[in-house]
């Protein structure tokens, strides 16, 4: 359970109005919400409470609005993303209900995780969960904005990639695997980048909800693993891992052969599954 001092818990009314017995903001058998905010940003309350309203409203900037909504909000001077996650099936809703954090649960944790283990990732201000007749239906995951830009529109989007920028991404990846992160989709669209006046690149991790921690560095095969969703582009995939065995000081031509086998499966599956 979170810690009450760093975190606020709220019951929100959906539908029908009335008084938790321990004090709590009203809530209705038939449908309920979940709220928790990190404790720097709970002079927001009823501004968060309001989110999952705006999803429909028409009145926000969409960003993304597929199998996941995506929207960005302004508030008292701060930009904030909000990320709406796909309505669950009745298996999952039983699933996610007793047994397992929801997505918003974990990508609220795991930004502080990340942030904990010196690994970027944009601030976590609240994270929601949407309950029908006691069961988990829809969760939100609030965070303030990055001003990082995509790192798949500088390398997978250009003809020529940027090497440079290539190289600082796998000096990153390097240095995540070190603190022991494993990134659970560790895609290039979700390493946002700025880069400074001295030419430092920096980055900022986001969609961390499906990531594993360890002590000290993961085993080979799991950083290999890991490589493998970073991109389907053959010439910048071999980049990235060529570059990743010689800062570990692995074998790179065996190191790339395995890897690719490693995508050729991983490509091979989701054909499949189409």
């Amino acid at each position: 359970m979170l810690n009450k001092g760093k975190n606020m818990y709220l019951c929100m009314a959906l539908c029908q109005v009335g008084r938790h017995s321990c004090g709590k903001e009203s809530y209705s058998l038939n449908k309920s919400m979940k709220i928790v905010i990190a404790e720097q940003y709970r002079k927001y309350t009823d501004f968060i409470k309001t989110i999952p309203s705006m999803f429909d409203s028409g009145s926000v900037e969409v960003l993304k609005d597929k199998r996941n909504s995506v929207i960005r909000l302004q508030h008292d001077g701060l930009t904030f993303i909000a990320k709406r996650y796909k309505r669950v099936n009745w298996i999952q809703s039983i699933i996610y209900t007793h047994f397992r954090r929801t997505k918003a649960k974990r990508a609220y944790l795991f930004a502080d995780e990340f942030r904990k283990r010196g690994v970027n990732s944009p601030r976590a201000v609240a994270y929601m969960e949407e309950y029908e007749r006691r069961r988990f239906t829809v969760g939100y995951f609030v965070y303030e904005e990055s001003k990082g830009r995509e790192v798949f529109q500088e390398l997978v989007k250009k003809q020529d990639f940027d090497h440079e920028l290539a190289d600082a991404v796998i000096d990153y990846i390097v240095f995540m695997h070190s603190r022991g992160v494993l990134h659970g989709d560790l895609n290039s669209a979700n390493f946002l980048y700025t880069k400074d006046a001295d030419g430092r690149y920096h980055f900022d991790m986001i969609d961390t909800n499906r990531s594993h921690f360890c002590d000290g560095w993961p085993t080979d095969k799991q950083c290999l693993e890991n490589l493998k969703r970073f991109t389907h582009r053959r010439d910048l995939y071999e980049y990235v891992v060529r570059g990743y065995a010689q800062r570990r000081g692995w074998n790179e031509e065996e190191t790339v052969m395995k890897a690719v086998e490693l995508l050729d499966r991983f490509e091979n599956r989701k054909k499949i599954r189409l």
